[in-house]
């Protein structure tokens, strides 16, 4: 889980810059951190020290070039990590780095590997690296499901959810329907986690948590009224992750332990209408601050994806948006 840190107090406070490196099969670059240092022996993401005066692109672009031999064209700023390990305090300021020249090799020695970004194994890595570990299983969309009007419109709604994940457009489904009662809600989420099951994608209810009772691998999202009465991360198998609206909001969801955020009106919205959107660049500017993966929202479509990467977002959530760029492919 992410630690606060604070600025005073730890004789040891260390910021690191780290990169992600992916191959177009979608492999990740790890090193083996070497004997006689923090945590030898455990895998990380290649990157060292900031240095003092020097700003953390220019620390990555630096560290790359002397660990690797490569050299950094373009790298996106994604999480800001601070952790406390006993003794010891790190603020780890990842990128994801898209474009790159030349061919890595540990030119320290360091054991290199390519990795499938989806079995890295946590216990492998040192605990601040799980947001990081997250975000590389985290798919790009995440749907919202549209409310049923009532339960006999359950049956259309899932069929329209089921449609969209079989085209590709989310790889992640959230089922949302806040005027459904127990029961009803209950039976629509059974019916696209059944669905959603079939091509392996992961299911998440934005209910109360009692009302998960047998769906054992279906995980959780929070809406504003609920995170805020935690003190812990609810216990449920799946993913967690939370609606916000402001940096206090996802500082706060990343001190509880959550997955990720979903953070929005990014862009004016028919759901929102009376909320002043965001904009890309106080969207960017709070993400590349935050702890946890965070998903743009508010008018939102597959279009969207690149301006939410180049942001630094884990990728886009919407719910017409992705419904109909399905049915557009139809």
């Amino acid at each position: 889980m992410p630690s606060t840190v604070p600025d005073s107090g730890l004789p040891d406070r260390v910021e690191v810059a780290l990169g992600v490196l992916q191959d177009a099969s979608g492999r990740v670059l790890v090193a083996r951190r070497g004997d006689g240092q923090h945590l030898a022996g455990l895998w990380e993401f290649p990157g060292g020290k900031v240095e003092p005066g020097e700003s953390p692109a220019a620390a990555l672009a630096r560290e790359l070039r002397e660990e690797l031999g490569v050299e950094v064209a373009a790298a996106t700023p994604c999480l800001a990590i601070q952790h406390v390990y006993p003794g010891r305090a790190v603020m780890l300021r990842v990128f994801r780095v898209t474009r790159w020249s030349g061919s890595p090799h540990g030119r320290d020695g360091q054991p290199l590997e390519w990795r499938d970004a989806r079995q890295l194994d946590p216990g492998q890595f040192p605990a601040a690296n799980r947001p990081i570990l997250n975000a590389l299983r985290l798919p790009e969309r995440y749907l919202i499901t549209p409310e049923p009007a009532d339960p006999a419109a359950i049956p259309a709604v899932v069929d329209a959810v089921a449609a969209a994940l079989r085209a590709g457009m989310a790889g992640m489904v959230q089922v949302r329907a806040p005027g459904l009662e127990r029961p009803a809600y209950r039976e629509f989420l059974a019916a696209v986690a059944s669905a959603a099951e079939e091509l392996s994608v992961p299911v998440l209810a934005n209910a109360p948590v009692a009302w998960l009772e047998g769906f054992t691998e279906v995980g959780l999202h929070l809406p504003e009224r609920r995170w805020r009465r935690l003190d812990a991360r609810p216990e449920v198998e799946g993913w967690v992750g939370a609606s916000v609206h402001d940096g206090a909001g996802l500082a706060r969801v990343a001190e509880l332990g959550l997955d990720f955020a979903v953070l929005g009106p990014v862009q004016a919205t028919a759901t929102h209408p009376g909320t002043p959107p965001l904009g890309w660049e106080r969207f960017a500017a709070l993400v590349r601050e935050c702890a946890i993966p965070v998903y743009a929202l508010g008018g939102m479509d597959p279009g969207s994806l690149a301006a939410a990467r180049a942001g630094g977002a884990q990728g886009i959530a919407a719910i017409r948006g992705l419904l109909g760029a399905a049915a557009g492919q139809g």
